[in-house]
């Protein structure tokens, strides 16, 4: 596996001050459980195992489970996991909160794999802020396909000078908060290649024209660019009824 040494691409926060900082704009309290993406050297671990109650934290480097393990040495209610996030299952039973400092390269993969894998109501998740942005965006199929599971809401900016080694952006923690789905899990697959025709502006491969009127009318649009998510999902439900 010559994948690239994630150590080469991650980027700590060191500074207890700052990972307070940032943990403070969390609802983590001491009745939650909390699983933890990129443990890195366990400087959010730590103070995650002091106001949670219990850590369960993920990382794939060896070495840095090492680190991290040496840097909660004390607690008990606290488990390092050598293992890849993406292949992580999480627990189907259980309530949990999520936190992470996530790497760039597979941040789009992990936060897919929360709305869609995980039970989580509330994930916390360190990102690029042009990252954050593009989640949020419902013109791109990325922003349609996490709507129909989760809120996505920028908490706070976290400027590069806070990191170790510095990045060329600054970052934003984000959270992403788990709403009843907006679509049935058996019409997923259906939704999925709905946004990407869509998205490709194949309106003549979804509808009729006739179709397409009676959609948008369906569905109150009086700005075609500018669509909530209410009207979105109303012109899915139309598409579905047509075919």
């Amino acid at each position: 596996m010559n994948q690239k040494n994630p150590k080469d691409t991650q980027n700590f926060i060191t500074s207890k001050k700052h990972v307070k900082e940032i943990l403070n704009h969390t609802n983590i309290n001491k009745q939650d459980n909390v699983i933890e993406i990129g443990a890195g050297k366990g400087h959010f671990t730590k103070e995650l195992v002091e106001m949670s109650r219990s850590v369960t934290a993920i990382e794939i480097e060896e070495d840095l489970c090492r680190t991290t393990q040496k840097a909660v040495e004390p607690f008990q209610n606290i488990k390092v996991i050598h293992t890849d996030i993406l292949k992580f299952a999480f627990p189907k039973n259980a309530d949990y909160k999520i936190y992470g400092n996530i790497p760039f390269n597979i941040s789009t993969d992990i936060v897919k794999k929360i709305a869609f894998e995980s039970r989580s109501k509330y994930s916390y998740l360190l990102v690029e802020e042009g990252f954050a942005k593009r989640l949020q965006n419902t013109q791109r199929a990325l922003g349609l396909l996490l709507m129909v599971e989760i809120d996505i809401k920028i908490l706070k900016k976290v400027p590069r000078a806070y990191f170790h080694p510095k990045p060329s952006v600054d970052s934003v923690l984000i959270v992403l908060e788990r709403h009843k789905s907006l679509i049935l899990k058996k019409d997923y697959k259906k939704y999925q290649s709905f946004v990407y025709k869509w998205v490709n502006r194949e309106y003549h491969v979804l509808f009729t024209k006739n179709q397409f009127r009676q959609a948008l009318k369906h569905a109150n649009v009086t700005n075609f660019n500018k669509l909530s998510k209410e009207q979105f999902i109303s012109i899915f439900n139309s598409y579905k009824l047509f075919h």
